[in-house]
């Protein structure tokens, strides 16, 4: 009968220990991905600063400066915000890119 009571205290010991490690794991898994979450935002944040200081010191003006000293040909992008995105009605322009869908 001892025997019996013994395993099965020894049983649940185990049991108990097991749980406790799942739940330790648990706590390190949740602390990793907060580390790896705020990790993530703070990169974030410094790419938007980044972002945010090309933006301040890149002028149109010394773009166009830098690329005549390239020596390359320079073409504007299409469909900027003060040019019209959509073409008007019934001008189809030949040279643009077309997408095949499908087949």
């Amino acid at each position: 009968m001892f025997a019996k009571i013994a395993a099965i205290v020894v049983g649940i010991g185990i049991l108990a220990c097991g749980v406790l490690v799942q739940r330790q794991q648990r706590y390190e898994l949740a602390r990793d991905i907060s580390r790896a979450h705020w990790r993530m935002l703070e990169q974030e944040r410094t790419l938007w600063s980044l972002r945010a200081e090309i933006a301040r010191r890149t002028r149109p003006e010394e773009i166009r400066t830098a690329v005549e000293r390239l020596d390359r040909r320079w073409r504007a992008i299409p469909y900027r915000m003060e040019e019209s995105p959509l073409p008007t009605a019934g001008a189809i322009d030949d040279q643009s890119p077309r997408v095949d869908i499908g087949g």
